[in-house]
């Protein structure tokens, strides 16, 4: 039987918020916060942009691009999910970090496209 007495905080009157995975939550939090904030800032400008640029209507090149990045998004967040879930093994951390710095670039690499 597993010993229950550090999950609880008398004090709080609560449950601990314990770490996922045994890591810094602080830090983690800050870290992921960052990513996805930039993430979904680059995210969502590449989206409107694909309408907007070069004139309305937009270009199914730019549409295609913006539906593309997207549903790589729907996947990442769904990873994240897991991950948090706990359902994902801890060394799938660096592959959500490698697929946020891959939609980053695709958003770059759309962006030039559009402008350019």
């Amino acid at each position: 039987m597993a010993d229950h007495r550090h999950d609880y905080s008398p004090s709080l009157g609560q449950m601990t918020d314990k770490p996922l995975f045994g890591v810094s939550k602080w830090r983690d939090r800050v870290v992921h916060t960052s990513f996805a904030v930039l993430t979904s800032l680059a995210v969502a400008v590449t989206v409107i942009s694909a309408f907007i640029y070069p004139h309305w209507p937009p270009l199914l090149m730019n549409v295609f691009f913006a539906v593309c990045i997207s549903l790589m998004c729907m996947s990442h967040i769904t990873l994240i999910h897991w991950y948090n879930e706990g359902g994902v093994d801890p060394k799938f951390r660096v592959l959500i970090y490698c697929n946020t710095v891959l939609i980053l670039l695709f958003c770059v690499c759309a962006n030039c496209y559009y402008h350019l």
